[in-house]
């Protein structure tokens, strides 16, 4: 009696494993289709948030946030979907985003489409991200993090307090703090909203 238990048992345990071992195996249809599929990247990341700390400047936060990245390792690009950038400071804020992204060799950065960096000069829990200090808009902006060099051959609309300044082309010196718009420059000046005799 002892026997014949002992041997349904262990048969009870074997179609368990079996059918264990068979379910392991099976996918739903929707996933064998999906678009995780195996790619050339090194690693991908999904509606992922990075902080970043500047080693060179304790004060300087940078958070980066991004509905995906796609990186390879071996040539350090990365490519990023709806990119948004916020850089912290002690006295100013500022935010970058656009639809696409990429960088390259970690140095170059490139924002592509509906490009939008808005410069708050307030600490980060004084903005009001409604009312930026000034906002560069372009359809494409090249960034060299070594050189701190902003660049862009596309048309930019750059709008201040005291007016809005627009034209095609970007050169700008971060370090100097230098701007150049290239070509077709136009602008709109308005002195009542400057800061002039104060």
């Amino acid at each position: 009696m002892l026997n014949s238990r002992f041997v349904l048992f262990a048969l009870l345990l074997a179609a368990l494993a079996l059918w264990f071992s068979f379910e392991q195996t099976r996918q739903p249809a929707g996933i064998q289709d999906s678009s995780l599929k195996t790619s050339g990247y090194s690693w991908q990341l999904f509606n992922g948030t990075t902080w970043q700390y500047d080693k060179q400047n304790e004060h300087r936060l940078t958070i980066t946030q991004s509905k995906s990245v796609f990186y390879q390792d071996s040539n350090k690009q990365a490519d990023f979907d709806s990119p948004r950038v916020t850089v912290i400071e002690p006295q100013q804020t500022l935010t970058l985003h656009s639809v696409k992204g990429q960088s390259f060799d970690d140095n170059r950065f490139e924002l592509n489409g509906q490009v939008d960096i808005r410069q708050f000069n307030h600490p980060f829990n004084d903005i009001e991200t409604d009312h930026p200090d000034k906002t560069l808009k372009s359809e494409h902006i090249a960034y060299d993090v070594r050189q701190q060099l902003l660049s862009s051959d596309e048309d930019v609309t750059i709008t201040h307090q005291q007016g809005v300044t627009s034209g095609t082309g970007l050169m700008a010196d971060l370090k100097t703090r230098h701007i150049q718009l290239l070509s077709n420059v136009r602008g709109d000046y308005n002195p009542t909203n400057s800061n002039i005799g104060k």
